[in-house]
């Protein structure tokens, strides 16, 4: 029998109603409807305008302290970032990294990765260094302390950062990997990771890439959605107003891209398999939605 390759559709639609599956129209008649945020967890001396993350397996929550205004950048919209990271582990204890006073985690959103694939263990975050700029690095709680596990090179220069997209395996060889946008305010480039311990290394970059606006505190304006046997990267372009699904295959491929008719202002937030919500910088809500293998 014939062996057809997968066929990919993104359908941007509006949260009063829905445009056909095969099609990439835009309907934009319905009132904009907001839906309620949720209450976001709280833990001492954490970062403002900072999320907890709560989870499942050795490590249950995760969170920046220690706000500090020694880095003077304001990229993620003021004047203050973290000194410290702080973990909670299942088993009762409160662990805490302390940067020295050249550095800050600057970042808003401590994200959890599974690594043993048995819960979270590890928190992905962004580290950066008055003289170098930002690194991605990954954090896990080893014999007593909360200890920097792996991490890439600095940028290079100060006051230039990058913003984490997630984990996966994108490359197909069943390994964890992670994700991330370079200089996102700067032609920023979608660089993907390997994990090998004290580095992350890089092995797949491309440009055109923007998952962050300049002073936003919104950083998920991308995700990693699963896509056959590995994981691809939803991301808007530099100008944010086009939402494309890039997988790494030894090259890079666009399965599927739709244009926004506004630039995309939030994070992705999930609603459903394969659906997200988003609003756009003239005030609009709207639904995301990926088709996999539409009729033609």
């Amino acid at each position: 029998m014939p062996c057809h390759a997968p066929k990919y559709l993104l359908v941007l639609a509006v949260l009063a109603g829905q445009v056909p599956a095969n099609a990439l129209e835009l309907t934009l008649e319905a009132a904009v409807h907001t839906a309620p945020a949720d209450t976001p967890a709280v833990r001492p001396d954490q970062l403002p305008h900072s999320r907890v993350a709560l989870g499942r397996g050795p490590i249950r929550a995760a969170w920046l302290a220690a706000p500090t205004d020694r880095y003077a950048h304001a990229v993620l919209g003021d004047g203050l970032e973290a000194a410290q990271l702080r973990i909670d582990s299942a088993d009762g204890h409160t662990h805490v990294a302390t940067l020295p006073a050249t550095r800050v985690f600057e970042d808003l959103v401590p994200r959890l990765v599974a690594l043993a694939g048995a819960g979270d263990d590890a928190v992905m975050v962004v580290e950066s260094d008055a003289a170098a700029g930002a690194a991605l690095t990954l954090w896990r709680v080893e014999g007593a302390g909360l200890v920097r596990h792996a991490a890439s090179d600095f940028i290079g220069q100060p006051n230039r950062w990058l913003n984490p997209l997630g984990a996966g395996d994108f490359d197909g060889d069943g390994q964890l990997d992670l994700a991330a946008v370079v200089t996102p305010h700067l032609g920023g480039v979608l660089t993907l990771y390997h994990i090998a311990p004290p580095r992350l290394t890089p092995f797949a970059r491309t440009g055109d890439v923007s998952t962050h606006r300049l002073g936003s505190t919104a950083l998920g304006l991308g995700q990693v959605v699963r896509m056959g046997d590995r994981d691809a990267l939803l991301v808007p372009d530099q100008r944010h107003r086009r939402l494309q699904l890039l997988r790494w295959d030894g090259q890079w491929q666009t399965l599927a891209s739709v244009a926004l008719p506004a630039r995309i202002d939030s994070a992705l937030q999930a609603d459903g398999a394969d659906r997200w919500r988003l609003t756009l910088d003239d005030g609009r809500v709207f639904w995301l939605r990926l088709v996999r293998d539409p009729p033609m």
